[in-house]
């Protein structure tokens, strides 16, 4: 009678344990999606937001007086999009720490390390590479904006 309820209580624990690593897998497929839907996200508003820096570039004398009246519209659209590309990117930050808290949970989380600069500490494996360079050009561009900013 034991040796029946131990095995039975093993099966019981070892159903748990699948169901419960099925819900993850299901929970970082999720994840993945919303890592590679914020990706695109943030390289649409990035070259969104060059395309009009550099119409901007175009329409704005070295003074700062603008030559088209569509110019201010060119830089609020720039500024939105400027707005969107770093919402995006801290949205990918925010579910790359999601996907490390997953991930540190079960026993295959492991002590790798993936990334660099500002996403250099975390685990979970995503596309950093590109995130980190599409916002460094986002810096640079910010960089360079208010030197063609139009005054009037």
């Amino acid at each position: 009678m034991k040796t029946i309820l131990s095995i039975s209580s093993i099966m019981l624990l070892f159903v748990l344990f699948a169901t419960s690593c099925k819900k993850d897998t299901n929970s970082q497929d999720t994840l993945n999606a919303n890592l590679k839907q914020t990706e695109t996200q943030v390289q649409q508003s990035l070259a969104t937001a060059k395309t009009n820096d550099d119409l901007l570039k175009i329409h704005v004398t070295s003074d700062g007086n603008f030559t088209d009246p569509n110019t201010m519209m060119e830089d609020s659209l720039y500024h939105l999009n400027d707005s969107l590309c770093n919402k995006y990117y801290l949205t990918f930050c925010k579910d790359m720490m999601d996907g490390d808290n997953m991930m540190g949970g079960n026993m295959m989380g492991g002590n790798t390390m993936h990334g660099s600069g500002m996403m250099a500490t975390h685990t979970y494996m995503g596309d950093t590479a590109i995130m980190n360079q599409s916002y460094r050009s986002l810096n640079t561009m910010r960089l360079g904006h208010s030197a063609h900013h139009p005054v009037k």
